[in-house]
Parts: C-alpha cells; sequence; structure tokens
C-alpha cells in the first residue's frame, strides 16, 4: 500500500510548483531531491543619498517583493508512484499531499524503536505515524493510526458478531472502596465492635512501598516498607458483573499503580474470566493527571462506555457514565486520587446519604467533611516535610536536568504522604467517637443495581438502531447523550447551600453532571426556575422560591441523585421540603424588582455584545475584501515596491483605527459583562444554547479568525523582510496584468481604501 507524503507545516507558505525533479516509477533515497517549488518575500531597498528627508534623518524605508526557489526532499524512501501535484499548482497550507509512494516497509507497527515488520530500526521520521500506544501493558509498542484503524474495525466487526460492547470500568469509588487505616483491621477482629459485621467481607492485601529518593541517588539501597490494604467491594457488584459482562468486553482503567490493580482484580475477578489482561493503570496511562478513551481506542469510540466516579478526569466526555461515588470507609476519601486534580469536598460528594440515612446526624457529616479536610492538610504538610528534606541533597544541576523527574516526584511523594497520613491519624477511630458506641460504617449502596440494568437498556437500543441500520445513530457517543437529554428537560435548577461559596458554578461537578443530563443550572431564582435544590429549607433562596412562584419545587439533593442513578426523572414528592418560615410579601416584592433590575442590565449586556459583533462583523467584511488574492501590492513586472507610508495606511492604519474606536468611547465588553452574557445564554437548553452560540459567536469567530490571520501574515511580513526571510504575502502580490483589468481593479481597491479612511 502506498504511503503519501504531505506538506509539512515548515514551508513558506504559499508556494507554487516549479519542476517535478523526480519521475513516475523511479525510487528514491531518503533526502533524494522530489520538487522544486518557489515562493516570494519582501525585502527593504536602502535608501540613497539623496532620499534623505532634508533634516538629517531619512525618509520610511521602501520594500521589494523577492522571489526565491528551494528543493523538497523526500521524508523516507520508496517508488514514486505517483505525482498530486504539477507544474504551476500552488500549495497553499499545510497538511495537502504532495505524492505517493510505495515504502519497502511502512513501519506501521514500531516496537522499542525497531519496526516489527522488517525489523529496521527507525526514527521518528520513518515512522511516519506510528506514534499510538494500544497496548494496556507496554508503552514501548507504537502502532500508525492506519493500523490502529484496522485494528478497532476488527474489534468492531467482532463485537458485533458477538452482540457485545465495551466497558471501561474505573476502580476507586467506582466498584471498590480502598483505606489504609490500621483501625479497620482491628475493628474486623473485634467481634464486638459495633462495625465488625459490615466488615466480615472486607479482603486485605499488603504490597511492598517503594521508598522516595531523590534523582540520581547513588547511595545504598534503603528498605521497603509494606503497606497493609483493606478493600470493602461495592454492595450487588457480582450480581452486575453477571448480568453486564454477557453484554460488554470489559477493561480496567485506574490512575493506581499496576500492583495495586493486579491486587484489585484478584478480588473482584479472581479467575481473570471478566479482565483478563485488559488492565490499564497510572504506569501505562502516559499521564498523572487525565484519563483518554484515545490512550485505549485511537480512532473510534463509537462502541465504548465508561464508568467513574469522577467526570473531570474525562472531561466529561459523551462515553462517561458517572457513578455516584462509594464511600464505604468514611472521612477517608480515594487514596489513589493524589494524581488527580484536587476536589473540592462537600455535602454533594456524599451522595444520598443525607436523605435515606436520619440516624447520621448533621454534626457527623460535617465532622467527615471536617475530617477529609484535615487529613489532607496533613498530607499536604507531610509532603512539603518530604521535599524539604529531598531538596537538601539535590544540587541545582540536578533540579534542572531531573525537572520531569521530580514532577513525577512530587506525585509520588504526595500518594506516599497519603498513605503515612491515613496510617497514623486514624481517621475513622476519630469519627467513631461521635457515634457513642453505635455503628459508623454502613453498607447500604444500590448504584450498582440500577447501573447494570441501565448499561444493558442502552445496549439493547444501540443493537435495535443497528438492526434497523440506523448505522448513524449507533454510535455510543449520540445514543448516550440522548438516553441522558431526556431526563432533566426542561428542568431549570437553582443549588442552595450546597456548592462552596466562591466556586464557579459553571465549573461545579454537579452542574456539569446534570446539565449532561438535560439540566440547566442558574445562581439566581427567576421565571425560568423550576427546582430549588438544597438540603435544608430555611436557606433564603429556598423560602423566597415558593413566594416568587408556588409552582416551584424545593427538593432534598436526593432527589438529584435518585433521578442520575436511575436515568429517570423521578417523581419530586417524596423529596419536596416544607418551608416553615416563609418570607413575607414584603420581601417578596422587593426580590421581583431585583429580578427586573437583573434582567434590565442582562439586556443592556447583551445588546452591547451584538453590537460589538455586528461593529468587528462591519470591519472584517472590509478586512475580507482584500483576501481573495488581488494584486494591491503589484505594480511592476520586474519588482514590487511598496512605501512603508503606504504599507502603514492600507494596513497599520487600520488596526490603528481599530484600536482607537475600542480605546475612545467604543464600548467593549469586560469580564463581567461576558460572564453575564455566558448566564444569560445558559439559561437555555443545551440544544438552544449551543444554536444560539453558533448563531451569535461562530460566524463573528470565523471572521475573527480571518482578520487576525491577515494581521499576522502582514505583520509577519514587516518583522521579517529587513532579515530577507520569507514571506507568506504571496496570495496578495499577483498581478492581473494578463487579465486586463488593472485600471478597473485599481479604481474599486482606490475606493474601498477610501471608504475604509472615512
Amino acid at each position: 500500500m502506498t504511503t503519501p507524503v504531505i506538506a509539512p507545516e515548515s514551508l513558506p507558505y504559499p508556494i507554487t510548483i516549479d519542476r517535478l525533479i523526480a519521475p513516475i516509477g523511479s525510487t528514491v533515497k531518503k533526502g533524494q531531491r522530489l520538487f522544486a517549488y518557489q515562493f516570494w518575500y519582501m525585502v527593504e531597498i536602502a535608501n540613497s543619498p539623496d532620499e534623505n528627508d532634508g533634516n538629517g534623518g531619512t525618509q520610511h524605508s521602501k520594500k521589494t517583493v523577492r522571489e526565491s526557489i528551494e528543493f523538497f526532499e523526500s521524508p523516507f524512501e520508496g517508488d514514486l508512484v505517483s505525482w498530486e501535484v504539477d507544474k504551476g499548482d500552488e500549495i497553499a497550507s499545510a497538511r495537502q499531499v504532495i505524492c505517493e509512494i510505495m515504502r519497502p516497509c511502512n513501519h506501521d507497527v514500531i516496537y522499542g524503536g525497531l519496526c516489527t515488520m522488517c525489523g529496521k530500526e527507525v526514527d521518528e521520521n520513518d515512522q511516519v505515524e506510528a506514534s499510538l500506544a494500544v497496548s494496556h501493558t507496554d508503552t514501548n509498542l507504537k502502532v500508525s493510526r492506519k493500523e490502529a484503524e484496522d485494528m478497532e474495525h476488527f474489534l468492531k466487526e467482532r463485537l458485533r458478531q458477538s452482540k457485545k460492547l465495551v466497558l471501561v470500568v474505573d476502580l476507586d469509588q467506582t466498584v471498590i472502596h480502598c483505606g489504609v487505616d490500621p483501625t479497620i483491621g482491628e475493628w474486623k477482629r473485634d467481634p464486638s465492635n459495633p462495625n465488625y459485621e459490615t466488615l466480615k467481607d472486607v479482603q486485605m492485601f499488603a504490597l511492598e512501598e517503594e521508598p522516595i529518593v531523590p534523582p540520581m541517588y547513588m547511595g545504598p539501597k534503603l528498605p521497603e516498607r509494606k503497606c497493609w490494604y483493606f478493600v470493602k467491594v461495592r454492595p450487588g457488584l457480582r450480581e452486575f458483573f453477571a448480568q453486564v459482562a454477557p453484554l460488554y468486553e470489559m477493561h480496567i482503567y485506574t490512575m493506581a499503580t499496576r500492583a495495586y490493580a493486579l491486587e484489585i482484580a484478584k478480588i473482584i475477578d479472581p479467575d481473570g474470566s471478566l479482565f483478563g489482561d485488559r488492565i490499564l493503570s497510572r504506569d501505562e496511562n502516559g499521564s498523572l493527571t487525565q484519563k483518554s478513551l484515545e490512550r485505549l481506542f485511537p480512532t473510534d469510540q463509537s462502541m465504548v462506555i465508561v464508568i467513574d466516579d469522577r467526570g473531570d478526569v474525562w472531561n466529561w466526555c459523551s462515553n462517561l457514565i458517572k457513578v455516584v461515588p462509594y464511600n464505604f470507609f468514611v472521612g477517608v476519601g480515594d487514596i489513589n486520587s493524589n494524581f488527580l486534580p484536587r476536589q473540592q469536598s462537600g455535602i454533594l460528594q456524599l451522595g444520598r446519604r443525607t436523605h435515606k440515612k436520619p440516624q447520621e446526624s448533621d454534626e457527623l457529616l460535617t465532622d467527615i467533611m471536617d475530617t477529609e479536610k484535615k487529613l489532607q492538610e496533613k498530607i499536604d504538610e507531610e509532603v512539603k516535610r518530604q521535599e524539604e528534606k529531598l531538596n537538601h541533597q539535590l544540587t541545582t544541576n540536578d533540579e534542572q536536568v531531573q525537572g520531569e523527574s521530580k514532577e513525577q516526584l512530587t506525585k509520588k511523594l504526595e500518594y506516599s504522604a497519603s498513605l503515612e497520613v491515613q496510617q497514623q491519624n486514624r481517621p475513622l477511630a476519630t469519627l467513631q467517637k461521635h457515634m457513642h458506641n453505635q455503628r459508623l460504617l454502613v453498607d447500604d449502596d444500590d448504584e450498582l443495581y440500577y447501573l447494570k440494568d441501565t448499561l444493558a437498556r442502552i445496549h439493547r437500543k444501540y443493537y435495535k438502531l443497528l438492526d434497523e441500520g440506523d448505522e448513524k445513530d449507533a454510535d455510543i457517543q449520540r445514543l448516550v447523550p440522548t438516553m441522558k437529554g431526556q431526563v432533566f428537560q426542561d428542568c431549570y435548577f437553582v443549588f442552595s447551600g450546597l456548592i462552596p461559596l466562591g466556586t464557579n458554578i459553571r465549573r461545579a461537578d454537579i452542574v456539569l453532571w446534570t446539565e449532561m443530563f438535560g439540566a440547566v443550572t442558574s445562581s439566581e431564582i427567576d421565571e425560568n426556575t423550576t427546582h430549588v435544590i438544597t438540603k435544608t429549607p430555611g436557606t433564603y433562596k429556598a423560602r423566597i422560591a415558593k413566594g416568587f412562584n408556588e409552582n416551584i419545587k424545593v427538593v432534598h439533593p436526593d432527589w438529584v441523585f435518585e433521578c442520575l442513578v436511575t436515568w429517570t426523572h423521578v417523581d419530586e414528592k417524596p423529596y419536596e421540603l416544607i418551608i416553615q418560615d416563609p418570607v413575607t410579601e414584603e420581601e417578596i416584592q422587593d426580590f421581583k424588582r431585583k429580578v427586573e433590575q437583573r434582567h434590565l442590565i442582562e439586556e443592556q449586556h447583551r445588546q452591547q455584545l451584538e453590537s460589538e459583533v455586528m461593529m468587528k462583523t462591519a470591519q472584517d467584511s472590509s478586512l475580507n475584501l482584500f483576501a481573495g488574492g488581488t494584486s494591491w501590492l503589484n505594480d511592476d513586472d520586474d519588482y514590487d515596491e511598496l512605501s512603508e507610508d503606504d504599507e502603514d495606511e492600507n494596513v497599520n492604519g487600520e488596526d490603528e483605527d481599530d484600536g482607537g474606536d475600542s480605546d475612545n468611547g467604543s464600548p467593549s465588553v469586560g469580564e463581567e459583562d461576558v460572564s453575564n452574557e455566558e448566564n444569560d445564554v445558559y439559561r437555555l437548553p443545551v440544544n438552544q444554547r449551543d444554536q444560539k452560540q453558533d448563531q451569535e459567536g461562530g460566524e463573528f469567530q470565523e471572521q475573527v479568525k480571518d482578520r487576525d490571520s491577515l494581521k499576522r501574515t502582514l505583520q509577519y511580513s514587516d518583522t521579517n523582510s529587513i532579515e530577507g526571510q520569507p514571506s507568506q504575502k504571496k496570495a496578495y502580490l499577483r498581478s492581473s496584468n494578463d487579465n486586463g483589468e488593472d485600471d478597473s481593479e485599481s479604481d474599486l481597491e482606490e475606493e474601498l481604501l477610501n471608504a475604509l479612511d472615512a
């Protein structure tokens, strides 16, 4: 199969093919000349002595357009099969196919720098695109995009023949919860402990934790430290796997170490029949902070579903089904989360605990959050202490040379510190003191019971669409968002007393999560509000809601979680809160006036933004008149000259006008304005919001991009012409003498320039 030669980014575009050197059918070597190309650039013309301005200075220098010819060399060896370009053709930008070469070997599969097909040692250029990692266990294996597409096409055919989809499973707080608090082991061995019965099925294993040493450490080997892990399997996991395994091919994807992942796999999949060797850990991921489906399925994720308790590490991708975190060992959190972005703790992180468990007082819930917060503070202190201990062993040169290693070292320190702090501070023992010898650990989580039914429903829907011949909609990335979006359709949420102060609600997990299910969230109550979500009915927003609009439902957050877990719009009645302290009529009228004022300000901001868009669109339309390749710089057949005065008038003057308008009274949109406009947009449902953004911003963004591109092109020419470097102005330098349209086009351009100056 032939390999296309792609125009690289490094060429001085636009270029014109001057001569094809290698004939079709010839064998070319790597580095051999394939073709010659010409391009244009601008240089300054030195002023003669008689061109002084009479005051001892010089007039503005003139510029001239020059032509140059260079050669393009073959990036690899092989037989030239065909040319996709011809003499005189213009190549305007990168990524265009120039020719096709039949290589002796495409090196589509590389292992450790060696081609598995021909055995040759290959460098990055020889690999072309063999840079995708597809193996769960070995990062030395790289394949090309073509090879990845072939592999995934085969996988898709195999899955469809067996009527399966792919399920990527996270471990910690998704299907298990793990802790290293020694209190767990003590309670597990003590029949008199109130938590004894709940801990009966907790399993344990030990890992040898390597000591943390500085980069380039050459001293004696330090002893390893044994750490005991206690694992609680999420209720219903066995039944979950029994129902899901016939429908899905399952993979483990965790940010824990490989040694840890293998131990957990032995617990949840003892015979290896569920996951086999399809286990991807932090050690092979390639990123310490993010997960990506492209790591396992580089070219096609249309049959893949992810279940994870974290949405942010997946960038809330459309394949994700976020689950409520499994917090069995309260106050412990996720021991492997140190490598992930830091989350804000809050009531919502506890899932549905607060409504179904009246025996857990508000005091205990607060204690759980405080315990996790204090634990994290102690971890941070321990990391700082260990870093200081290691840093004095490092020289400045070590720090510079080992920059990347030091970043990894810091993450390892955080993980080591989290284990050590949990073992020493015993958070579970601290929390148990508040229970007065009552049971602390309760195990009535039912997430997996609903999740297995949801996954079965998705599977049925996918293959129903496929059987009906609807190949386009038989795509998880389309199907799952469609099914989710129906749950909170036409629901407008306001959260009260649940999201920490100072948090941008647009980035809050619960907001991002519910918006995937069709909800629209605002920070303030207005005419659109349908639900106020709060734990206590005494908040101002909860009290004002019913007085402002009796149809607004004030509900406990458990209603939200019940809907998210079941993928259905659950009846709000059992979750509605009784407002015992309603607001007065005076407060309601005052609130309504504030709402009207807010709408007025938002409308002013909206009109201001529209005015900005219209103004910039008009300016951009004028600039685009020069983007068609006309010859407004070309006045001579031999060479073209443009005085700096002229260029300033035609180009820089345009920029100065823009800046002047912005600075001298022309309205500009500040951060607050943009924020309010965004809130206005977010008051629309997701589909209407996208449409509004497309209409108001899409065309403008493209136009601004064109205008900015023109500016950059001209500025690039001005900056580099002094050094005689190639410019990218060819599109604007073409003469139209051959067409006999010089006079008419020049007149038109002059009129346009006068209109702009006016």
